[in-house]
């Protein structure tokens, strides 16, 4: 009942979900993502993301995204892909701050570790927080779908649909909305952090964690996914090792005819080899030489 009349009070909005609307905070358009950063291809061929870049500021007053404040349960789920150095650093996918510039919430990624840490407010401490270990594929260039399940006393974690790991919360206290909301920021800077993001969505309803499929990932494998998925072509995917140069091809037709005709200049008279060079300079051919 508790959850019930919350979601009522702190999530007026709601986003529309197959065949119904669930009640949450759809963060791409709250946080302006759509206008902020470039439009690319997505996972699928009918799916479309945005890339934020080293330069792309994600910053909004948080009385705007959250005027109640956070639920105290939800589901936070991001589609999203790392590449480059975005895949080894640390950085808060989602956070949360108070005035004083302290986190409240935040979904942290760390690619060195290559783990995903949460952490929220607590009625003992500053803060907790929690390490979700066995999310090394999150890492890997390709898209995946991270999702956050938070409940008054646990936490879980999914990849690609799959329990990742659970753990025990103390309790929380409700966050501050005098402070900000920011999106892709390296761990305790404001510098932004280049990364791909498709989906980035806070549901009220704890359940939506069962209903919400990862089938915008083409390699996910669930009976609830249409058959006629298609993935992006995206060549970029790639994470290519660059091998040793080869070795030097054999010279091309030009070279070969310059080098025959210079052959041909030297046994010519003085003047001939001087109006034959004018002439081949004159076209390019000793370019090569």
């Amino acid at each position: 009942m508790e959850q019930k009349l919350c979601e009522e009070s702190v999530c007026p909005t709601r986003i529309p979900v197959a065949s119904r609307d669930e009640k949450g905070f759809e963060l791409l358009l709250g946080m302006n993502i759509q206008k902020k950063a470039k439009k690319i291809p997505g996972s699928l061929i009918l799916e479309a993301a945005y890339a934020l870049t080293a330069s792309t500021d994600i910053t909004e007053d948080t009385r705007d995204i959250f005027p109640e404040g956070l639920p105290p349960s939800y589901v936070f789920i991001a589609t999203l892909r790392l590449k480059g150095t975005s895949s080894r650093l640390t950085f808060d996918l989602w956070r949360v701050l108070s005035k004083d510039k302290e986190i409240q919430v935040a979904v942290t990624l760390s690619g060195k570790d290559k783990s995903v840490v949460f952490t929220t407010t607590s009625l003992t401490a500053e803060e907790q927080r929690v390490t979700f270990r066995g999310v090394q594929t999150l890492y890997d260039g390709k898209w995946h779908q991270l999702k956050v399940l938070v409940r008054p006393r646990q936490v879980s974690s999914f990849l690609d649909d799959l329990l990742i790991q659970e753990e025990l919360l103390e309790p929380v206290e409700p966050i501050y909305i005098n402070g900000e909301t920011q999106v892709a920021k390296r761990r305790g800077t404001d510098l932004p952090v280049a990364v791909e993001i498709q989906k980035l969505r806070l549901y009220c309803d704890p359940h939506q964690s069962e209903r919400e499929t990862a089938c915008e990932i083409y390699s996910v494998d669930d009976e609830r996914c249409p058959l006629n998925r298609t993935a992006t072509v995206d060549e970029e995917d790639c994470n290519c090792v660059v091998g040793p140069q080869g070795q030097r091809g054999a010279p091309g037709p030009m070279v070969r005819q310059a080098a025959e005709s210079s052959q041909w200049i030297v046994s010519s008279t003085p003047t001939t080899n001087r109006r034959y060079q004018r002439a081949v300079r004159s076209t390019g051919a000793f370019g090569t030489l």
